[in-house]
C-alpha cells in the first residue's frame, strides 16, 4: 500500500513536474518570440513589401577597332557609329503610392531602354519612366498592378534625429531585400562632396553597397527618412541618402494633378508648411473660381484630413475632369469650405513638344513609312526636320532618323509620349533610342545607336 500510495505520488509528481515544465518552456518560448519582435523587425515586416528590386537594360557605347572604317569614310564621307551594347544594372525602390509609383535614383534608371521591377513577393513588372531629376538624383516610376501594393509612409524632417536606429533595405550585389540596420550618423552633409549643391543631406553607418541605391532608409516606426543614394568607396560605415523632406517636396511636384491627370485645379502650394498653405491661385483657375485665396490653409480634401502636400496632391491624382472636391480651408482663423469642379486641360502635342524641346520635326511611323525606310519597326517616329542650331541638330540628328524609344520607353502612342515631354524641363538630358538608315549607291547601311539630346 505504501508502495503504491509513494508510486501515486511519483507519478503525481512526475505530471505536475512535467505540466509545469511545459508551461514554462511555453512561456520561454513565447518570450523569446516576443523579444524578437523588437521595433527594427516590427518596422521591417512594415516596409518590406514596398520595396523593389530594379533591373535596368541600357545602351551604351563600345569603342573599338572597325574594319568597315575605310568603307564608311569612303561611302559616307564620316566614321562609323560607335558600336552600341546592352548592359544590365541593378538598383532598388520604394513604393510611394499604392496605384503603382515608384521612387528610386536618377543614376539607376537613365539611361535605360528597358526597367524591370520585382516586387517582394516575386512578382515582375515592366515599369514606365515617368519623371526624374538628375540635379536631386530622383526618378518616378509606374507599373500597372492588378490590385493595390503596400506603400511606404513618408516621414517628416523634424521626427530625424542624430543618432537614431535606422534600416536600409535594397539590393546589394543582386541580394534581393537584404536588410541592414545602423544610425543616423551625421544630418545636413554637403553633396557631391567635390561641389556640392545640397546641404541636407543624410549620413548613416548602416551598410550600403552597390545595389542599394534607390532603396528606402527607414526609421523603427517604419517610416521613410531617406532614398539611398551613394557610398565612399574608400571609407567603411559611410553612407548617404536623400532625406524624406526633399523626396517628398519633388514628389508632390510630381504628383500635381495638371501634371499626372491633365487637370487644371490652378493651385500651388508651400512644399514644407504644415497644415497646407495655399501660395498662388492662377487667375481663373476652377479654385480661383470657387473662392480660394493666397495663405489659405488646407485642412481637409473632401473630408480627409491632409497630413501635408504630397498627402493632397496624392488624393487628387484619382479625380477626373468634372469632379467635384470639397476644400476644407482656414482663413483668418476661421473655417470654412469651397467646392472647387476639376477641369480637363487643353490635349498636349507630342509634336509640338518635340520641335519646342529639341528642334526636331517628326511624325508618326505608319506600316508603309516604315517599308519605305526599311525599318522592322512599326512604332516611332520619323524625324522629317531639324532646326538650325537646335540640341537635335548639335546632336547629329537628321532626316529620315526614325526614334523607336524616348526615356527608355517605347514609343506606343503620341498621347504617352506627349505625357513623357510635359515632364521634361529645359536643361534636362533626353535619351532617345534611334534607327539611321544610309544609302550609297547600292549599299544601305543600317545602324541603331542611343543619343542624348539636351532640352531647351
Amino acid at each position: 500500500m505504501k508502495m503504491r500510495t509513494g508510486f501515486s505520488s511519483g507519478l503525481l509528481l512526475l505530471v505536475v513536474g512535467s505540466l509545469f515544465g511545459a508551461i514554462a518552456a511555453s512561456a520561454t518560448d513565447d518570450a523569446s518570440s516576443a523579444a524578437a519582435r523588437d521595433p527594427v523587425v516590427m518596422a521591417v515586416q512594415k516596409v518590406l513589401p514596398a520595396v523593389v528590386n530594379i533591373s535596368t537594360e541600357r545602351i551604351v557605347e563600345r569603342r573599338f577597332n572597325d574594319p568597315f572604317g575605310d568603307f564608311y569614310r569612303q561611302f559616307f564621307g564620316r566614321p562609323p557609329l560607335p558600336h552600341m551594347e546592352g548592359v544590365q544594372s541593378l538598383g532598388s525602390g520604394v513604393i510611394v503610392d499604392e496605384d503603382g509609383w515608384i521612387v528610386t535614383n536618377w543614376h539607376v534608371v537613365s539611361p535605360a531602354s528597358r526597367i524591370t521591377v520585382v516586387l517582394d513577393d516575386g512578382t515582375k513588372f515592366d515599369a514606365q519612366y515617368v519623371s526624374g531629376d538628375e540635379k536631386n538624383d530622383l526618378a518616378l516610376l509606374k507599373i500597372q498592378p492588378k490590385k493595390p501594393l503596400t506603400a511606404v509612409e513618408i516621414g517628416g524632417e523634424d521626427q530625424t534625429l542624430l543618432g537614431e536606429t535606422v534600416i536600409a533595405i535594397g539590393n546589394p550585389f543582386g541580394f534581393d531585400h537584404t536588410v541592414t540596420r545602423g544610425v543616423v550618423s551625421a544630418k545636413n552633409r554637403s553633396w557631391p562632396l567635390d561641389s556640392p549643391q545640397f546641404t541636407d543631406v543624410l549620413q548613416t553607418d548602416a551598410a550600403i553597397n552597390l545595389g542599394n541605391s534607390g532603396g528606402p532608409l527607414i526609421n523603427v516606426r517604419g517610416q521613410l527618412v531617406g532614398i539611398n543614394m551613394a557610398i565612399l568607396s574608400e571609407a567603411q560605415g559611410i553612407g548617404f541618402a536623400i532625406p524624406a523632406s526633399r523626396v517628398a517636396n519633388l514628389l508632390a511636384a510630381w504628383f500635381s494633378p495638371e501634371k499626372r491627370s491633365r487637370l487644371w485645379l490652378g493651385l500651388r502650394f508651400e512644399p514644407a508648411e504644415r497644415p497646407v498653405v495655399i501660395a498662388d491661385v492662377k487667375p481663373n483657375s476652377p479654385a480661383a473660381k470657387a473662392g480660394a485665396q493666397k495663405g489659405d490653409k488646407v485642412i481637409t480634401v473632401d473630408g480627409q484630413n491632409i497630413r501635408d502636400v504630397l498627402h493632397l496632391q496624392r488624393t487628387l491624382v484619382h479625380k477626373k475632369a468634372g469632379d467635384i472636391v470639397q476644400f476644407g480651408i482656414e482663413r483668418d482663423g476661421k473655417e470654412t469650405s469651397l467646392s472647387v469642379t476639376l477641369a480637363a486641360l487643353p490635349k498636349l502635342s507630342a509634336r509640338d513638344l518635340m520641335n519646342q524641346k529639341f528642334g526636331l520635326e517628326v511624325q508618326p511611323l505608319t506600316p508603309k513609312l516604315a517599308e519605305a525606310e526599311g525599318v522592322s519597326s512599326t512604332q516611332g517616329l520619323l524625324v522629317a526636320g531639324v532646326q538650325r542650331g537646335s540640341p537635335a541638330e548639335k546632336a547629329g540628328f537628321f532626316p529620315r532618323i526614325v526614334i523607336t524609344q524616348v526615356s527608355g520607353e517605347q514609343i506606343s502612342s503620341m498621347d504617352r509620349l506627349a505625357e513623357q515631354l510635359s515632364d521634361v524641363e529645359a536643361g534636362d538630358m533626353v535619351s532617345m533610342s534611334v534607327i539611321i538608315t544610309e544609302s550609297e549607291g547600292g549599299a544601305i547601311l543600317q545602324e541603331m545607336a542611343n543619343v542624348s539630346l539636351k532640352a531647351r
